[in-house]
Parts: C-alpha cells; sequence; structure tokens
C-alpha cells in the first residue's frame, strides 16, 4: 500500500491570522494520535497568516479518516470563515527519494 504525502495551504483572511494559528495548533496533538498518522506538521510564513501542514499518511483510507474525524470537521468548520479560500490540499510524490 502506497504511503500517502500531503501539503495543505492555508490562508487567513487579514487581522484572522492569530485565531486561525490557534485553531491550527489544536489539530496537532489529536492528528498526531489518529491511526496511520506517520507525522503531521504545521508551518507558518511570518507574518502573512499562510499557514503550512506537511502530512504523511499510511494510506488513502486513514487521509479519508482524518478528514472525516470530528476534530477535523469541528475546527476547520470554526477556522471556515477565517479563511480566504478552503484549504489547498495537495498530494504529492517526493522526485529523488533519498535511499
Amino acid at each position: 500500500m502506497a504511503k500517502v504525502r500531503v501539503i495543505a495551504r492555508i490562508q487567513a483572511h487579514d487581522g484572522k491570522a492569530l485565531q486561525v494559528r490557534e485553531l491550527m495548533r489544536r489539530m496537532l496533538e489529536p492528528t498526531r494520535k489518529e491511526k496511520g498518522c506517520e507525522f503531521y506538521d504545521l508551518y507558518e510564513v511570518s507574518g502573512t497568516g499562510l499557514f503550512y501542514f506537511d502530512e504523511l499518511w499510511t494510506s488513502q483510507e486513514d487521509l479519508d479518516a482524518h478528514a472525516a474525524s470530528s476534530h477535523f470537521q469541528a475546527i476547520f468548520g470554526e477556522a471556515g470563515p477565517m479563511l480566504q479560500a478552503p484549504p489547498e490540499v495537495s498530494l504529492v510524490t517526493e522526485l529523488h527519494p533519498l535511499p
């Protein structure tokens, strides 16, 4: 079964970066405990309200379960009005993996 790597881009509305940052931080602990989560890291482009999640899942099934989880639905439901657009989610493949 192929692992699934995700890069998710989240842009807060002007003046909402602090609230969005705190909501996104609330995703970390419960998500890292989910079945199939190998890593789930949050990054911020300083001073821009732009956030990225870097994720690795054991399978597409595990990623789908994450997106359906109660904490995901609640947090992104709350964050939605504070975002410029829905999160931009990209499934990516490493082009030159290390041996």
